[in-house]
Parts: structure tokens; C-alpha cells; sequence
């Protein structure tokens, strides 16, 4: 029993001792020293903590690590904001949008490149990536290049959003319109038979891939479905959303009221939903 006390008494002196030191620090103008010091210690312990967490998961579950090896830079021929890169068999498909003033993309050359990447050699000590001539690849397909051309031609707003490979199938994803559903999707097969993604053989199938493409979100949130369970009837009534805000149509304009009142039609905010002919 004494030992606990003496303990105790040993914490609190031990306390009562910080304390001073604190109260000393900042009364001599170290205060931000002190707090940085001491925020410098906890986050040395917060990170050993995690490493040795970290390490107790390696050695149970394994891991592979990514990291980057190297850096390489490609150069285009007419200015443009990268888009997406991919690996097609032994290739690189670089994507990106171009910017030539008055001209429009008028060919495959001005929004898709081939590459191959070449590891350092000798005292080099960059990866290298050489360009490579469409010319008898598969961005060369005839089908591929009469799709192509006409999307281009079409549709002026057309530029190209997205490059994916998805359930052995590369799929090129280009915005024909304003709206983020105004897409056209050019599809390729790729057959990995030979065993080796590098050996990977493309064949084009067509321009209707937008059911294999998985669009971005709309919206930030999940909408959530009404039903009669939020109705509130009455002269005006409405729809009871969460107790917070309650949402009615009646007369032809939406209106938006923060009281759960079905006899007035006043809210905090109406706007027009139709247009209501006049009687």
C-alpha cells in the first residue's frame, strides 16, 4: 500500500513538475520551442508505432511494394494536356488532347501515340521511350481509322477522356457533347493466348463500347428514392425529407419549406417545375 502511494505521489510530483516547466516556457517566450519539441517526440513515437505495426503485417500477410524506378518524359508534336496511359502488348499508348489553335485533330497522330519503352544501356542511366510508327499496328486498322476520322468530323467537341483495359478488351473513351453521358467508346479485343501480356494480340471490334466503360459519378453523394412513406398530406402536400426540409409541387412550382406545414403553400424557396396554363 505505501509503495502504490509513493507511486502515485511520485506521478503527481512528476506532473506537478511538467507543469512548471510549461508554465516557465511560456512565461519566458518558449512556448511554440516547447509545443514543437513535444509534437516533434509524439510524432516519433506515432511513426515507430506504425512502423512496427506495419512490420508485424509484412511478416504475417507479405506484401509487394510499388515504388518508382525511374522518370522518362515524351514529347508531342503540337501542344497538349496528357490524358491516360495504358500497356497494349509491347506497347505504350499514350493519350492526350491537342491544342492547335483554329486546326482540329484530323488524325490518329494527333491524339494517340504508340511507344516502347527501352531500358537504360551501357552508363545511361534514364529509361528511354522511342516512338513508335503506327503504321502497321493496331491503330492502323482500317476500321479503326474510318471510325476514327468520322468522330472527328461529326462531332467538333470530341476529345478523348479516358484509356482503359477492361475484361481483355481496350477501350478508348471520347466526349461527343456537353453532357457526361455524350461519350463514344471504340472497343479492341486483346488475346492474351500466347501467355504474356507483351505478346498480346489487338484486333478492333467497334465503336459501341459505352456499356463496357464505367463512367465517372455524377454527383458526390447517393441519391436516395422517395416513397408514400414521406408523403404528408393536405391542402399543400408534401414530401418529409428527414424531418429537415419538406419538398412540394403543388400549383406548378417546387417549393422547398423548413416547417412541416400542410396549409400553407409558402416556403423559403419556389421555383417554376411546368408550366401552367392560364384558367
Amino acid at each position: 500500500m505505501a509503495d502504490t502511494q509513493n507511486s502515485t505521489n511520485s506521478d503527481s510530483n512528476d506532473n506537478a513538475n511538467q507543469a512548471n516547466q510549461t508554465d516557465q516556457a511560456v512565461a519566458s517566450g518558449n512556448a511554440y520551442e516547447l509545443i514543437k519539441k513535444r509534437l516533434t517526440e509524439q510524432g516519433g513515437r506515432l511513426e515507430q508505432q506504425t512502423q512496427t505495426l506495419n512490420n508485424a503485417r509484412l511478416e504475417e500477410f507479405g506484401s509487394t511494394q510499388m515504388q518508382v524506378i525511374a522518370r522518362t518524359r515524351i514529347r508531342t508534336e503540337y501542344n497538349c494536356v496528357a490524358q491516360d496511359m495504358v500497356q497494349v502488348g509491347d506497347y505504350l499508348l499514350f493519350g492526350y488532347n491537342v491544342f492547335m489553335g483554329l486546326k482540329r485533330a484530323s488524325n490518329i497522330k494527333d491524339v494517340l501515340s504508340l511507344y516502347r519503352l527501352n531500358e537504360p544501356v551501357g552508363n545511361e542511366e534514364e529509361y528511354q521511350l522511342e516512338e513508335v510508327d503506327l503504321k502497321g499496328t493496331f491503330l492502323a486498322q482500317d476500321a479503326f481509322v474510318q471510325d476514327f476520322n468520322e468522330l472527328y468530323r461529326y462531332y467538333k467537341q470530341t476529345r478523348l477522356i479516358q484509356i482503359t483495359v477492361k475484361d481483355s478488351k481496350l477501350l478508348l473513351a471520347f466526349q461527343i457533347g456537353e453532357r457526361i453521358t455524350d461519350i463514344r467508346v471504340f472497343r479492341f479485343a486483346l488475346d492474351f493466348s500466347q501467355g504474356t501480356p507483351e505478346s498480346a494480340q489487338v484486333a478492333y471490334v467497334d465503336n459501341r463500347g459505352e456499356r463496357d466503360i464505367e463512367l465517372p459519378p455524377a454527383y458526390d453523394f447517393d441519391w436516395i428514392d422517395t416513397t408514400r412513406d414521406q408523403m404528408v398530406n393536405g391542402k399543400y402536400p408534401h414530401m418529409n425529407i428527414l424531418d429537415t426540409i419538406f419538398v412540394e409541387t403543388v400549383g406548378g412550382d417546387l417549393t422547398i419549406k423548413i416547417e412541416d406545414n400542410t396549409q400553407s403553400g409558402q416556403g423559403i424557396y419556389s421555383e417554376p417545375s411546368m408550366t401552367v396554363p392560364s384558367r
